[in-house]
Parts: structure tokens; C-alpha cells; sequence
């Protein structure tokens, strides 16, 4: 109905102004000062109108003459994404297009290079605007995803391109309901409650300088923590809580379901057959050394989920060693999943992060450089990976006349279990990359990996991995 009022008005204005004007043009009309009077009233109300227009364009970076200044590629959509979000109503359309290639050692580097890319689609309903009540949103984020990029031409434990095996992997081209939540604030952002289909990274193992896999490094082990999937799927069903009890601490807690998986919608495992769960809980503390913003981040990660062990039961568990020999490690694969093994009735992880500035800009504290490191570890008789550690150099507006840029130089080591048969042991790999902002709406970014020891053993060369990535918010 609002919007039919709008329109109703828009035409009745139209009407009054053409009825205006007409008896301006008949005799006896307006007098010559009653009419300079009136064009000197319309042209102040011009003003106002362009200074309003112009107010709005600058608050939403929407609207301008020039489209390389807009904060999204498609505009305004004539007036109606302002007046959306007005209504407490907002859509966002990203898209993550990626091209790599493996230019050396790895599996295979013939025919090496794949394109691959991602859609984000987000609704966003915030019920104060909508005048419902205060503090509530719902959330709706689907995914189109096409291509699985070169992993399998790498070889490496964890993916070269994140964006290319989420939310699945060599499935073809896809699109699901990855999350739908919501969110409701109370006591003044005190605490914030969450229930529904949840992706824990917009929470969990945030980081400054390697977080976003659109615009930063593309490799999972400089994402996110390669620990944390161990015990939560990527989206999966659950509850969560924020308590901000101080401007300098954040408690985060999340109990889920453990089998989720992005393509359903959850009710089938969260309701259904055995109970699994996951606990995440994490303190992020603000700090401050030398007036240069940092955080510090601890978690703790729990669920019960059954874990086979790694190792076979005795006389298997020492005989298998020398069967690897025997018959070689592909008739062993296929033996394991008629072997007997012990289990753990659940399974215990930590994980720490950290990142902190070194330089901030005077006028903008987010231009900068700054450290990032992570650390996780899990319990080595179920989980292959034993130890993970990650660190860098990240940094935003470091070019002059370039103060949207930003660049990540990477590290990480993926230490497996002990556990694990002789030949595996570690992964290791670098990241470079820099991230052009072309537009606020367009994204370039080059970028090197070298992967060494792919696998996690000697079987393969170090792999050598260039790529680019375009990221466009529609």
C-alpha cells in the first residue's frame, strides 16, 4: 500500500504542476512579480531536492554521475534498494570468479589450469525497520557454485582455492541454502542470541588480515582453521550466543549439530536418528599495545561424534607397516574399511589467533600493517591432523593513491598424526597475494602459492600455483 501511495502522490503532483502551469499561461494569471516570486521559490526548491539527492548518494554510495565511484556495480535500482533497505529490507549479490593454475610439481600439471567461481546471495530483514520489534534479523544466504578448481592437479591437503570445495565438492555445478538465521540482539548489544542454519567462520576464527577468501588469501589453512572442520561442517543447524560484558571482550559460545551438511536443510540430522553434537567456544579479547589495535582470540571445540582411530586394532595395527609394503598403499586402502577399529566416544580440539597492527594510518585506523597467526591442535589416535600453524604480514592502503588495496604474505604447517602410516607427515605451504580495488565494486587480485611435500609426503614435487580472482558486489 505505501507503494501505491507513492505512486498516487507522484501523479497527483504531476497533475497539480501541469494544472499550474496552465493557469500561469492564461490572461489574468499570476502577476509578473507574483511569478518571479514563484520561479524564485522553485529554483530554491531545486536546490534542496539536488542537495538532498546528493546526500543520499553519498550515504549510500549508490547514486552519482560516475559509476566507478558506486559502492555496487547495479546502483540504486532507480530509488528502489534505497527505499528496500529504508524498509528493513536489504539484498546483496557477490560473485567470486577464480582462475588457477599449477605450474609445477603437485599430481599433474597438464591441461593444469581450471576456472571456477561462487555466488553470494544475501537477504537481509532487520524487523526494527519493518516496524516489528527492536534488535531482530533474519538472514537468508544462498550459494550458486560452479568448477572445483585444481585441486585434484595439486594434490595438497588443503584446497588452493577455498571458494572452489565449499559448500561441495566435485559435484558439478550446484546451488544451495547455505544459511537461514536469526539474530536477535538485546541489552544494548550485550547479548546477542542466534538459532537456525549457521555458518560458524562468521563468527569463530575471525581474523583482521586472513579471514575472507573473496578478497584476502585464497588457501584454507590461511582462511580459517584447518582444526575447526573437524568438528563443525561447514553450515549445520544450531544455537548460539554473544556476550559483550565490556567493549574489550567477546564470549562465544555455539552448540550444533556435527553431521550438517550446506545441501539440506539440517532437519534430517538435527531431528533425526542419533544425536550428535558440537560444542565451539571461543574468548576474543581487544587489545591495544602502543595505541595500535589488536585481537587475541582462544577456543575450545568439543563434540561427541564417535571418532574411528586411525590405526587398525592389533596384530593389524603392527602388521601394517609391512602389508603396505606387501601389497602396496592402494590394495591397503581398499582392505581398511574391512579392518576392525577401536574408537574415541568424542573428541577435543583448541585453537588460537591472533592479530595485531604495527602501523595504522593517523586518519584511518584501517589502513595499515599488521601480524596474523593461528595455532590448533587435536587429539592424534582419531584426528589426522595433529598440530596446525599459520602466520603473515597483512596490510591495507600501504601504495600511495592506492588506499583500498590490501596484500597478504602467508605461511602455514599442517603437522598430521603420529598416528598416521610412515610416509605421511607434514604439508607446508606460502601464499602471496595483492588485492587491487579497481571500483568499490570491483576486485582484482594476483596471486602465488607453493605448496610443498602436496599430500602431506614425498610422493610429489613442491607444486607452484598461480591465479587471479575477480570479485564483483552486484
Amino acid at each position: 500500500m505505501r507503494q501505491w501511495r507513492q505512486v498516487a502522490v507522484f501523479f497527483l503532483s504531476i497533475g497539480v504542476q501541469t494544472a499550474l502551469a496552465q493557469v500561469a499561461a492564461e490572461p489574468g494569471g499570476p502577476s509578473p512579480a507574483a511569478a518571479q516570486a514563484s520561479d524564485a521559490q522553485a529554483a530554491a526548491e531545486k536546490a534542496a531536492a539536488e542537495e538532498k539527492t546528493a546526500a543520499v548518494g553519498e550515504k549510500t554510495s549508490f547514486a552519482g554521475d560516475n559509476w566507478m565511484d558506486w559502492k555496487k556495480m547495479t546502483g540504486d535500482w532507480g530509488g528502489l534498494r534505497n527505499q528496500m533497505a529504508d524498509a528493513g529490507i536489504t539484498f546483496d549479490i557477490n560473485v567470486t570468479q577464480i582462475l588457477q593454475g599449477n605450474a609445477h610439481g603437485g599430481v599433474d600439471t597438464k591441461n593444469g589450469h581450471r576456472y571456477s567461481g561462487s555466488g553470494d546471495l544475501t537477504l537481509t530483514l532487520d524487523t526494527a525497520k519493518m516496524g516489528l520489534w527492536d534488535g531482530g534479523t533474519f538472514v537468508l544466504n544462498a550459494e550458486p557454485k560452479w568448477g572445483d578448481g585444481i585441486l585434484n592437479k595439486v594434490g595438497s591437503l588443503m584446497p588452493v582455492n577455498m571458494d572452489a570445495v565449499k559448500p561441495g565438492f566435485g559435484e558439478g555445478c550446484m546451488m544451495t541454502l547455505s544459511e537461514f538465521f536469526y539474530q536477535q540482539v538485546l541489552f544494548d548489544g550485550k547479548l546477542i542470541l542466534l538459532a537456525g542454519k549457521l555458518d560458524g567462520s562468521r563468527a569463530f576464527d575471525t581474523n583482521v588480515f586472513a579471514n575472507d577468501e573473496r578478497i584476502q588469501f585464497m588457501n584454507l589453512a590461511l582462511r580459517n582453521n584447518p582444526v575447526i572442520p573437524l568438528f563443525l561442517p561447514y553450515t549445520t543447524m544450531g544455537v548460539g550466543a554473544v556476550v559483550n560484558p565490556i567493549e574489550a571482550l567477546s564470549i562465544r559460545t555455539a552448540v550444533t549439530d556435527a553431521e550438517g551438511r550446506a545441501k539440506t536443510t539440517g532437519f534430517e540430522t538435527t531431528f533425526h536418528g542419533p544425536t550428535h553434537t558440537s560444542l565451539l567456544h571461543e574468548w576474543d579479547i581487544k587489545v591495544k599495545p602502543c595505541g595500535l589495535p589488536g585481537n587475541q582470540r582462544f577456543g575450545f571445540l568439543w563434540t561427541s561424534m564417535e571418532k574411528q582411530h586411525l590405526q587398525p586394532k592389533s596384530p593389524f595395527k603392527e602388521l601394517g607397516p609391512t602389508l603396505t609394503k606387501v601389497v602396496g598403499p592402494k590394495v591397503m586402502g581398499w582392505m581398511a574399511p574391512y579392518l576392525p577399529f577401536d574408537t574415541s566416544p568424542d573428541e577435543v580440539g583448541l585453537f588460537y589467533n591472533f592479530d595485531q597492527y604495527l602501523y595504522t594510518e593517523t586518519n584511518d585506523p584501517t589502513q595499515g600493517v599488521g601480524l596474523f597467526g593461528r595455532f590448533g591442535w587435536a587429539r592424534q589416535d582419531a584426528s589426522a591432523i595433529a598440530h596446525h600453524y599459520s602466520f603473515g604480514v597483512g596490510g591495507k592502503g600501504v601504495v600511495p593513491t592506492r588506499d583500498n588495496d590490501t596484500f597478504g604474505v602467508g605461511y602455514y604447517y599442517l603437522d598430521l598424526s603420529n598416528k598416521m602410516p610412515d610416509a605421511y607427515n607434514c604439508e607446508q605451504g606460502v601464499e602471496v597475494y595483492y588485492n587491487i580495488a579497481i571500483t568499490p565494486w570491483l576486485h582484482i587480485s594476483p596471486d602465488l602459492q607453493v605448496i610443498m611435500d602436496p599430500g602431506g609426503s614425498e610422493a610429489h614435487d613442491v607444486s607452484v600455483v598461480y591465479g587471479v580472482r575477480m570479485q564483483v558486489n552486484l
